[in-house]
């Protein structure tokens, strides 16, 4: 499929719009900027895939997932998006199909700590300590700095915020990048 790049650009910016809307919790309005830049650029995997992580959060998983699978249609060797449909399948007690499509993640991409992170998040979310722990230092490990404040405060894993193991992997994070201001 080609695409025009100005829209491209247009839909890449809708959609970080739509994003930035989404982490403020202005759901409505996020949905509204993916689905004009799913409009303006029905190529593009991005929007699809952000829009079906806002859906779940809304609620409506069914058709999250329809839209996570869309993007993973455009975009297959997305290790991000498999995450997003884990997390999708996982809200419709297709527990399989997450972890499938988080093993998916890891073996697509490796090196990338958003990866562990998200499937740490669906283990803590199982309240399965010791995997979401592995998962967590395989984050940890590739995090960049920045990675601590956010996982200190990710309200996916306060179950385990009080654990020694979890200040442990904070600090080494802060004390890894304290001196690189």
């Amino acid at each position: 499929m080609g695409f025009d790049l100005a829209e491209r650009r247009q839909a890449a910016a809708l959609t970080q719009e739509g994003v930035d809307l989404f982490f403020k919790s202005v759901y409505n309005d996020a949905l509204a900027r993916f689905d004009a830049a799913i409009e303006l650029d029905p190529s593009f995997a991005r929007p699809y895939a952000a829009k079906a992580f806002c859906l779940m959060q809304l609620g409506n998983p069914r058709e999250g997932l329809a839209y996570a699978t869309k993007a993973l249609e455009l975009d297959p060797n997305n290790a991000v998006y498999y995450t997003t449909r884990g997390f999708l399948r996982h809200r419709l007690a297709d527990d399989d199909g997450a972890v499938a499509d988080f093993a998916r993640a890891v073996e697509l991409d490796p090196g990338d700590f958003r990866v562990y992170y998200n499937v740490a998040c669906y283990w803590a979310e199982r309240g399965d300590e010791a995997e979401c722990r592995f998962n967590l230092e395989q984050a940890v490990e590739l995090a960049p700095g920045h990675f601590a404040t956010a996982m200190g405060s990710d309200p996916d894993l306060a179950r385990y915020a009080g654990r020694e193991w979890f200040h442990e992997l904070l600090a080494s994070l802060k004390e890894r990048y304290s001196d690189k201001g």
